[in-house]
């Protein structure tokens, strides 16, 4: 699985300048506006779209057709765009705290949490969009993927329009304490039918 992941990364190294430049002028602006947490939110979709990336090259070049004649596994190949979402997803979770220790004056224990919202976040947009990946391959499913992002935006929007109260702050906050179970369980159930659906496959 190692082998698989290095090899995402050595893929991926074309795409690298373009995350760079993405990160670099996100950061700039948060800089500027005194705002990180614009900056942590897109560490943390690129964190997403990177193992995206990862699936959009192997379906390009039929990779999984040819490794699979190979002594890898199915679990192996669907485990290692996981671990490399996780893996991102970490690191964006590392710089965003590192960064609000630096440039945010929220309390401590805010800045964890809203580190901690952003990996959560990221975290459930991988579990429901990697089985749609898996199973419509990644240019079918990146039409899904936007409609289950606009989906809830959508969502808050009318709500707002229609003058429905939005919840208080404090219960924002609670639910907040809730996202790492909803965040883990939904990334475990994520993996059951991710590798259903792959092992099922045809290539």
């Amino acid at each position: 699985m190692t082998g698989l992941i290095l090899k995402d990364l050595l893929n991926l190294k074309k795409q690298g300048k373009v995350y760079l430049i993405l990160i670099i002028f996100y950061f700039a602006i948060g800089l500027v506006n005194e705002n990180s947490s614009m900056f942590a939110s897109m560490m943390t979709m690129v964190a997403v779209l990177i193992p995206i990336t990862a699936m959009a090259y192997d379906e390009r070049c039929k990779w999984d057709r040819y490794a699979l004649t190979m002594p890898v596994s199915r679990k192996d190949m669907v485990m290692s765009k996981y671990l490399l979402g996780l893996i991102f997803l970490t690191a964006a979770f590392v710089i965003s705290i590192l960064l609000n220790m630096v440039f945010s004056n929220m309390p401590i224990n805010e800045k964890i949490l809203t580190a901690l919202g952003n990996f959560f976040a990221g975290l459930t947009l991988m579990a429901v969009i990697f089985p749609l990946l898996f199973k419509f391959g990644v240019e079918k499913g990146r039409i899904l993927m936007m409609i289950v992002i606009f989906i809830p935006v959508a969502a808050v929007m009318m709500i707002s329009k229609i003058g429905i109260p939005m919840p208080a702050e404090e219960k924002l906050e609670q639910l907040i304490y809730f996202l790492p179970i909803i965040g883990v369980l939904l990334f475990i159930i994520s993996i059951y039918f991710s590798l259903r659906i792959y092992r099922k496959k045809e290539f």
